[in-house]
């Protein structure tokens, strides 16, 4: 599973459904879900648009265009995350070892002191869901 630095992080903080992004971007998001319930496989970390992106109705065939962030500040969230993880672009991690880097990890600076979602407390940076308990 290819995934970009906020996808594989912010993914399981925020929780969000984002129906209004369309029957196959919800589709890639359950899959995310269930790999990650199920630790099954494995995460190529991704420099830029991934398999998350490529379905949403937020996609312009390069990047991001949602209101909230658009390519050029994802970006720089996903470098954030990179770092805050500890990881690379092109680092395949398995899910688990991934589930506890960010278990151990969390909250990462960047969650507490410069991510827009926490501040408006869209999410907890503090907390990961069930599935994460190990």
């Amino acid at each position: 599973m290819k995934l970009r630095p906020h996808h594989i992080y912010c993914f399981h903080i925020l929780g969000l459904t984002d129906a209004d992004r369309g029957k196959d971007y919800m589709n890639v998001r359950s899959e995310i879900a269930r790999r990650f319930i199920d630790e099954e496989g494995e995460i190529e970390v991704n420099e830029g648009p991934d398999m998350l992106c490529t379905p949403c109705t937020y996609y312009d065939g390069t990047g991001c265009t949602h209101p909230r962030g658009d390519e050029t500040q994802v970006r720089k969230w996903d470098a954030r995350i990179l770092q805050g993880l500890g990881i690379e672009y092109g680092q395949t991690i398995g899910i688990g070892d991934m589930k506890r880097l960010m278990k151990n990890r969390m909250p990462l600076d960047f969650c507490l002191s410069r991510c827009p979602y926490s501040k408006t407390r869209t999410c907890d940076p503090c907390k990961l869901p069930g599935y994460f308990q190990m």
